[in-house]
């Protein structure tokens, strides 16, 4: 069977991430990859000109989710269940954050792969770096399950195609839920639910031993202003090297 992957991310007031994790898989990656990618923009009202000429470049389509950058709740659930249901025909589906950065060789390639090796599986995600350098300690994860373990982190998910996938997405969605148990209160982050009724089915989702950087916290605030900077200090340098190689071999 052929693969041919649907891939989606969405900027919101994340442009420069975005453009870097568009350089970052196609520098990562042999040409020719099996992957359809579609770009959501929720109004982002940053700076979009290196992205929109990078991805013209790349014929990849920049598409208005008909979100914007003030809505009530976070919509990047709603958007991916919607990219999910209007293309059921793909053998995988590809979610990418705006603020993933490949830092590996043929990381999907990999993921495919290790995926196709686990029948049980019914997605698989990249270790994550925080640094691009080494995977984020087992026992920050612990502490947080949330961060990949307890569920599948749509910074870098592949999934496959399946009816039972798509029934999950199309009935109970991908989005942020809150729990109300007797005397306390679960917050289930995006695709957490899923994850859990996937479970159900004795589907689980895997790690893959291909590692991806993954900034976190760029489009809400989350962390200090001093790690802010400090992110994109990071990002700009990668995406400059990144600019700079493109443009010796045009």
């Amino acid at each position: 069977m052929s693969v041919r992957i649907e891939a989606a991310s969405v900027n919101h007031n994340t442009s420069a991430y975005m453009e870097l994790m568009l350089r970052s898989l196609f520098a990562c990656h042999p040409a020719g990859l099996p992957l359809s990618l579609t770009l959501y923009d929720n109004a982002s009202n940053d700076d979009r000109s290196g992205l929109v000429s990078y991805a013209a470049q790349c014929a990849v389509p920049i598409v208005q989710s008909g979100f914007n950058l003030e809505e009530l709740y976070n919509s990047h659930g709603e958007i991916m269940r919607r990219f999910v249901l209007e293309r059921p025909d793909c053998t995988h589906y590809l979610f990418l954050d705006a603020d993933v950065c490949f830092i590996q060789p043929n990381t999907l390639g990999t993921m495919l792969a290790e995926l196709e090796a686990a029948p049980e599986a019914f997605a698989i995600g990249p270790r994550i770096s925080w640094d691009g350098i080494n995977e984020i300690p087992l026992e920050t994860r612990q502490a947080n399950p949330d961060i990949c373990d307890a569920r599948l982190h749509p910074f870098c998910a592949l999934v496959r195609n399946t009816p039972l996938f798509r029934q999950v997405v199309d009935v109970i969605g991908l989005s942020c839920v809150k729990y109300l148990w007797t005397q306390r209160e679960e917050y289930l982050d995006t695709f957490k639910l899923m994850t859990r009724v996937m479970e159900t089915h004795q589907q689980r989702h895997i790690f893959s031993s291909a590692l991806a950087r993954h900034f976190f916290a760029v489009s809400y605030k989350w962390d200090s202003e001093e790690a802010n900077q400090g992110k994109a200090r990071d990002r700009d340098q990668r995406l400059a090297e990144l600019r700079a190689k493109a443009s010796r071999t045009v």
